[in-house]
């Protein structure tokens, strides 16, 4: 599977998906980052393959992409505009790609941003079918439905938007701070999530030995568990959603 992230809009967590939504659950998949400004999520993991390179290096990124069957490029904010003109000289670059994978947050502007996105990877050419909207930060706090709290970018799915991506189901990633504390830990939200320590007992443990240190340690990571394996659960619904038969062999594979 060939799959684009990306966005005229920063700030729409395009990295933080690729890692913890696409990367985590494709194991070997070749990574590259096209970036040249701001660090990407994507080189905080240690177990993954990524390769760095601006979108001004683009043929190497489209060799990269013809060689390579598993790949996910996440296209940086500092990037995106150079990397979208270089895919209008290289035209057959879009048609390497099985998924671009298209996120929004509640914020207008990124919204706007997201419409625009679209439309311009319509005028490129490429099938809606491989367009996919994913709505990202979703606070389930606010009760208000998806269709309001991403307004404008679900109006323009139902009128100038059909046909050019597809929108619904909608693929909704919870808000969740643990995406932020995985940062430090350098692993996914999925390692983050089946870690197996017990942490009951290691907290037992520090208070008998009068260690309030390893206490606090050990109740900031049952913390941090808990909301990992929050978050996994709701990116692995969306997984689901994104890609079916690879669900399906999952599902097959367990029973």
């Amino acid at each position: 599977m060939k799959i684009c992230v990306l966005n005229l809009s920063g700030n729409v967590g395009k990295s933080t998906l690729a890692v913890h939504l696409l990367a985590a659950f494709a194991p070997g998949s070749k990574i590259i980052s096209v970036e040249s400004i701001n660090a990407s999520n994507v080189n905080d993991v240690e177990a993954l393959d990524v390769e760095e390179l601006s979108a001004s290096r683009f043929k190497e990124i489209f060799r990269e992409i013809m060689f390579n069957d598993e790949v996910i490029v996440d296209v940086g904010a500092s990037n995106v505009a150079a990397f979208m003109t270089e895919m209008t000289r290289f035209k057959s670059a879009v048609g390497e790609f099985d998924l671009v994978l298209v996120p929004t947050v509640p914020a207008d502007k990124q919204q706007r941003d997201t419409i625009a996105t679209i439309d311009w990877l319509h005028k490129l050419g490429i099938d809606g079918k491989k367009v996919r909207v994913l709505f990202n930060q979703y606070a389930t706090a606010s009760l208000e439905p998806v269709e309001l709290v991403y307004a404008q970018v679900a109006g323009y799915g139902a009128t100038d938007g059909k046909g050019k991506a597809v929108f619904e189901p909608f693929a909704v990633v919870m808000l969740n701070e643990v995406y932020e504390l995985a940062k430090s830990s350098k692993k996914t939200i999925m390692e983050l999530a089946q870690d197996s320590t017990d942490w009951k007992a290691a907290r037992g443990d520090a208070k008998r030995a009068g260690d309030l240190v390893a206490m606090e340690r050990a109740m900031a990571a049952q913390m941090t568990h808990d909301l990992a394996a929050t978050a996994h659960e709701n990116l692995s619904q969306v997984h689901g959603m994104l890609f079916p038969a690879a669900a399906a062999s999952a599902k097959a594979r367990r029973a």
